[in-house]
């Protein structure tokens, strides 16, 4: 039996492990790609009761975190940078990285260096490598297991401690992640 010079080259880059859109899309190890706040955003708003809807940045969170939330069994892999979530937004910079700015903070600092800031506190926190892909259940545990406390980390400036909390809790308890407040 032969094989034609397209089913030969699919093959050997399928065996040789060659990265091609269409590997990428089939043999990916993780379901998404996500920042470590910007999960602990989303179960804060949905213990809050938020509802998603598309921002003027363009943005795909009221994409991401109906997905996120409707599977805790996926896998996600935790990067320190652009993720899902930042996928269409206008501030979004063809390097990856984002160009907009706290400005409920004096001086305004950019929320690339914010954010790269926290992610790495929480990478720290739980002991995770960058790149990690886990179980967004797994996440989530390790999460509940650092509350209350967390929120010292996770609290966006000028956002209140105490509410951010009770949104982690309930958001946990939501999931089915706590069984208590």
């Amino acid at each position: 039996m032969g094989l034609s010079g397209i089913t030969f080259f699919s093959i050997f880059h399928l065996a040789y492990g060659k990265k091609t859109n269409y590997n990428k899309t089939i043999f990916k190890e993780y379901d998404m790609e996500l920042r470590p706040h910007h999960i602990l955003d989303i179960i804060s708003d949905h213990g809050n009761g938020i509802i998603y809807q598309p921002n003027p940045f363009g943005h795909s969170l009221h994409i991401v975190a109906p997905k996120l939330l409707s599977d805790l069994d996926q896998k996600i892999k935790l990067v320190l940078g652009a993720d899902d979530i930042c996928a269409g937004c206008k501030h979004l910079m063809p390097d990856g990285k984002c160009s907009d700015v706290l400005p409920q903070l004096t001086p305004s600092p950019s929320k690339q260096a914010y954010n790269d800031v926290l992610d790495c506190r929480l990478f720290d926190l739980f002991e995770l490598d960058v790149n990690t892909v886990i179980p967004l259940r797994r996440y989530l545990e390790m999460v509940n297991d650092k509350v209350p406390g967390i929120e010292e980390i996770c609290t966006h400036p000028k956002e209140n401690k105490q509410e951010r909390l009770q949104g982690l809790i309930t958001g946990l308890i939501k999931t089915g992640i706590r069984e208590k407040v």
